[in-house]
């Protein structure tokens, strides 16, 4: 937002669903592979060839659009977008238009701003280039061609940089949570393309937009939006008029630049695709579709606050992401001492996984709940349980092998506890003194001393209680 201009954003976000096989054919629709060896004759448009329409892509955008409040269309189709361009070997895409699946959906952001969702449609991705510039040279690896994925729409809600990459933030987050798709944006499989546009302030006339395409980290979604703005006010204030095109992003120098002059519809020359059959559903198979929806993270923050009694914040963490989620809620199933596994979990757990990208937990919720719950049962005291946690995430193995391993077993030992406070005191006249006079704060001194100087053979329970029973007889 500038003062003479309203920014206006709208966002169209690609995400590619987490299928065994592909929209049409039973190709292996997995990331990567050799090039060219995850295709078949119907996947690449070969003559003859008939695609089938793969039922559990269609679940999948069911569940996102029942998750993001869309209406869920009882008839639907598919439809021919067709476009020449290399990595579309049938020279139309298998898409969409107007009878997606899912309509009138929306988001709700920190902002308060209610973006609403126009529709969400089924279609097939299409390949890759790759491009040699040492030699001048590009390749197309069609693997990724049929590979269903389902275009989020949004309406031109959006009024700044930062709402844009909540909004696909959001957006991946849910979709992690509905099993639907990985949402690794560093693979291709979540990206987005943002139409950007500024208006006089207060005016109801939309400006003319640039669209940015094939925007691949929330990122890459903020530079490149701000960057528009940028652009786009020198033109106007420059009185000139921006043109209706569409442009690319180039992180490395945080600029857009034309590619081509913006498509409408009809430009695709949309028609009815002929050898799919439309698709029908009944309000039983919604039920079905909404039944099959799992806890979502607000749902889950909810659920972490009023029944864990945890605090907003701490359900907040818990939930940025699925896996870490999924974690503590196994790990809580198996010990349920809901805060104390909070705790343990987010001062030792979350500083490890946040060094790694790797969205994975290098031990299972069994041995950390063990571990918890050793902590909490005095077996070995707090500092040490931390230190079988970095053991297990190094090295692996059993926490209470590790435990005995490095004698970190408490064993409850009272006249070593009754000795070592009397030595202490013999040492510290001046503190025993000082306590006598009424200077309570050296408890303090006197409990961390012992505690370190006992570690392992009593816990601070009993500590404390020694401690409180000799100062009291002085």
């Amino acid at each position: 937002m500038c003062a003479k201009y309203d920014t206006v954003i709208g966002l169209e976000v690609h995400a590619e669903l987490s299928t065994k096989t592909k929209a049409f054919c039973t190709c292996d629709a997995s990331f990567g592979g050799d090039p060219n060896t995850h295709i078949c004759p119907v996947c690449t448009g070969q003559p003859g060839a008939l695609p089938i329409i793969n039922h559990e892509a269609v679940n999948y955008a069911i569940r996102a659009g029942l998750a993001f409040g869309c209406d869920i269309n009882r008839y639907s189709r598919f439809d021919r977008k067709n476009y020449f361009y290399p990595d579309l070997p049938k020279a139309f895409q298998i898409s969409q238009l107007d009878l997606p699946l899912c309509v009138n959906g929306k988001i709700e952001l920190s902002t308060g701003t209610t973006v609403r969702i126009h529709q969400i449609h089924l279609e097939e991705d299409a390949g890759k280039m790759v491009h040699d510039d040492y030699h001048g040279q590009s390749w197309a690896d069609y693997n990724r061609c049929s590979v269903p994925l389902i275009e989020i729409v949004s309406e031109p809600d959006i009024t700044s940089a930062e709402e844009a990459a909540e909004f696909v933030s959001k957006i991946a987050l849910y979709l992690k949570y509905l099993n639907v798709c990985d949402a690794k944006m560093q693979e291709g499989s979540i990206r987005a393309d943002v139409n950007v546009s500024l208006k006089p302030a207060g005016s109801p006339v939309l400006g003319d937009r640039a669209e940015i395409k094939n925007l691949n980290s929330f990122r890459s979604i903020q530079r490149a939006i701000e960057c528009e703005i940028e652009r786009q006010t020198k033109i106007l204030d420059d009185g000139g008029k921006v043109v209706q095109e569409t442009r690319r992003f180039d992180d490395a120098t945080g600029t857009t630049s034309s590619l081509r002059s913006k498509e409408n519809a009809n430009d695709y020359r949309y028609f009815p695709e002929p050898d799919i059959m439309a698709i029908s559903f009944t309000d039983e198979d919604i039920e079905k579709a909404k039944s099959e929806i799992p806890l979502l993270p607000h749902e889950r923050v909810s659920k972490y606050v009023n029944e864990y009694k945890l605090t907003d914040e701490d359900a907040r963490v818990l939930t940025l992401e699925k896996y870490i989620s999924d974690f503590y809620d196994e790990t809580v199933a198996i010990y349920p001492e809901y805060k104390s596994v909070a705790n343990m979990f987010l001062t030792e757990v979350m500083r490890r996984v946040k060094e790694t990208d790797d969205e994975e937990i290098p031990v299972t919720a069994a041995d950390f709940a063990k571990v918890c719950e050793m902590a909490d049962k005095n077996t070995v005291n707090r500092n040490d349980a931390k230190t079988i946690i970095r053991y297990m995430f190094e090295e692996g193995g059993d926490p209470m092998e590790i435990a005995k391993k490095n004698n970190f077993i408490v064993e409850e030992d009272l006249s070593a506890i009754n000795d070592f406070i009397d030595k202490l005191f013999a040492e510290r006249q001046d503190l025993v003194e000082d306590y006598k006079n009424g200077k309570t704060s050296v408890f303090g001194f006197f409990m961390g001393q012992t505690t370190r100087g006992l570690q392992g053979k009593a816990t601070p329970k009993s500590i404390k209680e020694c401690l409180e029973a000799k100062l009291k007889n002085l």
